[in-house]
């Protein structure tokens, strides 16, 4: 049984339009799980049913033998990491990293040791006295990834977290959050719109489209064993061929079929078995390497 599940879930704002159509999803515990796909497919939908800011009209989410489909978000105790952060401006970092736990009433000692632990953990010991405005946006993400942790949740949510971030401070936080999801073992649910991104710290990754889960599998999978079109163009393959499958020439009709391969698996030369002519239309210098356009 998996650790959590969500079962047939339906989302409509105005129960005509369907934003997730009989959704289901397995989480497994420990693992980073990412949802994927283009804008508007309700992958920020889902994150936001599980976490229990969005009502659904229909299906069941369980997690850890517990149904927490009516449950209301102040109530499952889930760590979530928004866009935006949304740190307390007014309050210090180490009051921010100790909101939930001051909510929770814990022991001041006990919370101190939590926030100073978590605060490590994070890297950002030595900003625990400075206030938001003073931070960096990396900085201002650990806070938020602190505070979502230092209350021990049973799932991590988090909500394209990376996306106000210059190129290369993402790299660094994407390593930075799986290291840490690592270290602390906790199941974590990961919405982004960024293939690399999300390729390089899942555990699996689920594509969605249209409110449906197409595939769900390991990064690897997908990548090189896409379950159709719309998956294969996401991934990356651009080229595509219409042609007819035989299984026995002259017997049997043939099947359609559509072949496609990556620009990447390409060479050009005069040499190779299976080759085709044509002409360099467009030729794009990208840094370490050369893309071509060509005509056949």
């Amino acid at each position: 049984m998996s650790f959590g599940e969500l079962r047939g879930i339906c989302v409509s704002y105005d129960k005509k339009n369907m934003i997730l159509r009989n959704l289901d999803l397995d989480i497994h515990k420990g693992e980073l799980l990412s949802l994927l796909g283009p804008s508007g497919c309700g992958k920020t939908t889902t994150l936001r049913v599980i976490a229990g800011l969005m009502g659904t009209c229909g299906g069941t989410f369980v997690l850890d033998g517990n149904d927490m489909t009516h449950v209301p978000v102040h109530k499952r105790g889930f760590g979530v990491v928004f866009q935006s952060y949304a740190l307390f401006p007014h309050l210090t970092v180490k009051e921010n990293i100790g909101f939930g736990l001051k909510m929770r009433k814990t022991d001041k000692e006990e919370a101190e040791k939590k926030i100073r632990a978590m605060a490590a953990i994070c890297g950002i010991e030595e900003y625990l006295d400075r206030f938001p405005s003073q931070l960096s946006g990396g900085q201002r993400q650990r806070v938020a990834l602190a505070r979502a942790l230092v209350i021990e949740p049973k799932i991590l949510l988090l909500d394209e977290p990376l996306s106000n971030l210059d190129a290369q401070l993402r790299i660094q936080m994407r390593t930075t959050i799986k290291r840490i999801q690592q270290e602390l073992g906790i199941t974590t649910v990961f919405v982004t719109h960024d293939q690399e991104e999300c390729f390089s710290i899942s555990d699996r990754v689920a594509i969605m489209d249209n409110g449906r889960i197409v595939q769900c599998d390991s990064p690897e999978n997908i990548y090189s064993h896409p379950v159709n079109e719309m998956i294969a163009r996401f991934v990356g393959f651009g080229n595509f061929y219409k042609g007819d499958v035989y299984k026995n020439l002259g017997v049997e009709a043939p099947d359609a079929s559509l072949c496609t391969i990556r620009p990447s698996d390409m060479r050009i030369g005069k040499s190779g078995q299976y080759k085709a002519e044509g002409k360099v239309e467009v030729r794009t210098y990208l840094g370490d390497s050369y893309q071509y356009e060509i005509s056949l």
